[in-house]
Formats: C-alpha cells, sequence, structure tokens
C-alpha cells in the first residue's frame, strides 16, 4: 500500500529539534498576546521542562546527538529514510517501526536496527519511550536510553 505525502510543509517537516524550537516561538508570541510577555529562552526552557526534560540545553544535546542513531557500518541496515516527519508517521505506522531522527531527515527502522544500536526488545526504556524517538513519550527513559546506545557504542 504507496504512502500518502503530505504536501507542503508541516510543523516537523525539519529537523526534531526544529519543531521544538517552532513550539517554543509560538508559546512566546501567545504570552505576548496575553499581556505576559516572555523572552524565548525562556520559551524554551518551558517547553523543556513541559517535555520532561531538565532544561533546554538537556533536550537541544539529544537531539543534537542524533548521529548516535545512524552510527559508521550501520548503512548496511535497512531502513526507510524520508525529509518529512508527516511522512515518517505515515510509514511507521504502517509497518509499526521505529521512527528515529538523524540530521534534519527521519528514519523508519525495525527491532533489529534498535538491536544494532544496543537496546534489546525487552528494555523497559524502549517500552517507556515508544516508537517514535523524536517525540519520546517519557523524557527521562529516552535520556537513559540514549546514555545506554552509548556506553554500548564505547565496548
Amino acid at each position: 500500500m504507496p504512502v500518502k505525502k503530505t504536501p507542503g510543509r508541516s510543523a516537523h517537516s525539519g529537523s526534531a529539534l526544529d519543531s521544538y524550537k517552532l513550539k517554543a516561538k509560538l508559546l512566546q508570541k501567545a504570552k505576548m498576546r496575553s499581556g505576559k510577555p516572555i523572552q524565548l529562552k525562556d520559551a524554551y526552557e518551558i517547553l523543556a521542562k513541559s517535555a520532561g526534560f531538565k532544561s533546554w540545553r538537556s533536550l537541544k544535546e539529544l537531539f543534537d546527538a542524533t548521529e548516535l542513531y545512524c552510527p559508521r557500518g550501520s548503512s548496511v541496515r535497512w531502513k526507510t529514510w524520508v525529509k518529512s516527519y508527516d511522512e515518517a508517521m505515515a510509514i511507521r505506522a504502517e509497518c509499526d517501526g521505529y521512527l528515529l531522527p538523524y540530521r534534519d531527515h527521519f528514519f523508519v527502522c525495525e527491532i533489529d536496527y534498535v538491536e544494532y544500536l544496543g537496546i534489546g526488545p525487552t528494555d523497559t526504556d524502549l517500552k517507556a519511550v515508544g516508537k517514535n524517538w523524536v517525540e519520546p513519550l517519557d523524557a527521562r527513559a529516552f535520556e537513559r536510553m540514549r546514555k545506554k546506545i552509548l556506553d554500548f557504542k564505547r565496548l
């Protein structure tokens, strides 16, 4: 079954981090309209904390580190690459795979690729994060999982 492409740019058409930046700008504008203006850096902090991260810096570091999800030598593993978040979400839903960010692209992979990164299918953090690593269900579990991948790569 072919996947429908979504025309135009969505909030997620760029990198995952760009979508958070856009949400922070929208929050800043909303606060300004309500008569309670805030600086953009404060909007970033509010957004990061509401997403379960310790700080904007913590969120940014996690998403800037997407190189971690596509290490050297991983090209021999099968992945579906897309530019649009919406298209990636549609493919992820169709094949029940894992959606991962990489720079300003996204890819969908199966559990064998996640295992290649050092995360087993029964890992409790993987279950808590869910299959969309762009918008993890549990930010703390995502941070722990990222550390596991880093530790695994060091072996």
